[in-house]
């Protein structure tokens, strides 16, 4: 049987396509991206222009859908570092700005 790849994901631009994949990866499921280098035109393209989708094997597809589905429903509250004053999401144990711990 072919292990085929399959998008699981459209992430609104590449940097919570690499947050993500991140996550996935922290699960033990291989995460593939596109590298998107259309990022610089921000402004002056559409707003679909800089998706990233994320593609994972067949055989991992609904154990990443599933973590997936958890991080579109969860309620993500802001809180900030309390080293750079960054704005960071509750679900992030490490500033995503200068890498300390948030708490």
């Amino acid at each position: 049987m072919s292990d085929e790849w399959q998008i699981v994901y459209y992430a609104a631009n590449p940097i919570e396509a690499q947050l993500l994949k991140g996550m996935l990866e922290s699960e033990n499921i291989n995460v593939s991206m596109n590298e998107n280098s259309m990022i610089g035109g921000v402004g002056e393209l559409p707003a679909d222009a800089i998706e990233t989708a994320l593609k994972v094997s067949s055989q991992q597809y609904t154990e990443a859908r599933k973590l997936l589905d958890n991080y579109e429903n969860s309620e993500q509250q802001a809180i900030y570092c309390p080293h750079c004053k960054e704005q960071n999401f509750s679900n992030f144990e490490v500033c995503w700005n200068c890498g300390k711990a948030l708490f």
